[in-house]
Parts: structure tokens; sequence; C-alpha cells
């Protein structure tokens, strides 16, 4: 039997025995650098569900107008994120170290994951943050920024909810 043959047979029943896990979406591409808080400790995020849509949430344990909006978020996400399966949030640290950004993440009872501390840079999303927190932008499936104006101009993350709404939850 012809060698090329073997190999071309071989990794073509690998791909159908072993189909691969990885994914070439957004959220696939940086879910294996998220944490989620659970009782105060950091563990490994892992999803089922592939969202269409990530909107990344800048934020920081030391920010009073991010610890005011902060609560707010989380009851507007548990209440919109049961009905909207195809969209995740994440938080993006710009806390000062990793125990500040547990605390944080503990303390308001993030129910979304977060990138590691450290690795906003490396996950790619350092490109879609303004120059002020709190900072709120929606990305579709491939990373493209819906609702980030430009030159990441600031804007008022409530404002950035009602565009959530508009675009994910289809209300207008």
């Amino acid at each position: 039997m012809n060698k090329s043959f073997l190999i071309v047979s071989s990794v073509a029943l690998m791909a159908v025995l072993c189909p691969s896990t990885s994914r070439a979406d957004f959220f696939g591409g940086i879910e294996k650098r998220l944490i989620q808080a659970k009782g105060g400790k950091a563990e490994p995020f892992k999803s089922t569900e592939k969202p269409k849509f990530t909107a990344i949430y800048y934020s920081a344990h030391w920010c009073p107008p991010c610890r005011a909006f902060t609560p707010k978020l989380v009851e507007w996400y548990n209440k919109f994120q049961p009905e909207h399966k195809d969209f995740q949030l994440i938080f993006a640290s710009s806390d000062k170290d990793a125990k500040a950004m547990l605390e944080y993440m503990t303390e308001m009872k993030m129910p979304w994951p977060a990138v590691k501390f450290g690795e906003k840079k490396e996950s790619g999303l350092e490109k879609y943050a303004s120059d002020g927190i709190p900072y709120l932008v929606l990305l579709d499936a491939q990373g493209k920024d819906l609702t980030g104006r430009p030159g990441n101009e600031w804007q008022p993350p409530t404002e950035v909810l009602k565009k959530i709404e508009e675009i994910v939850g289809g209300k207008k």
C-alpha cells in the first residue's frame, strides 16, 4: 500500500475519531484565559455555550465609579443573560494585583468570567479598551466592535447596555 495513502487515511480517521475542541471564534480564542470567582477562589471557566456576542467590562476595585456601576451590571446581567444564551460578558480587570481583582469579583458577586490577572494584553482585549473606566464594549463572534466609538472614546456603560439590548435582545 502507498505510504502517502496510509498517512492521509490515518489523519482523516483521527479527525473523525478525535474532533478538535478548539474554536476559531472570538470567545473560543480567549476561553482558556478565563477564570470565575467561586467561594472566594479563582477557578478555570468552562463554557458549554458558544456566544455570538461577547461584552468586555473594563473595571477595577479601586475605581469609585466602577464600584457604583458594577452592582447595576450584575443585576442587569442576571436578568438578561439567561434569556440570551448567545451572549456572554467578560471582566477585564484594571486592578493592581490578582488579590484585589478576586476580592472585587467576589464582593460584587460577578457571575461572569474574567480574564486571568495579567493576561489582558496577551488575550488581545487591550485593543478594545478606552482611556477611562468603567467601560463596556460589545463584540461579535469574530471580535468586531459593535458598540465602541471611533478611537475607543469613552462612553457611559449605561448607554452600551441599551445598545446591547438592541443588538442582542432585538429591542428597538
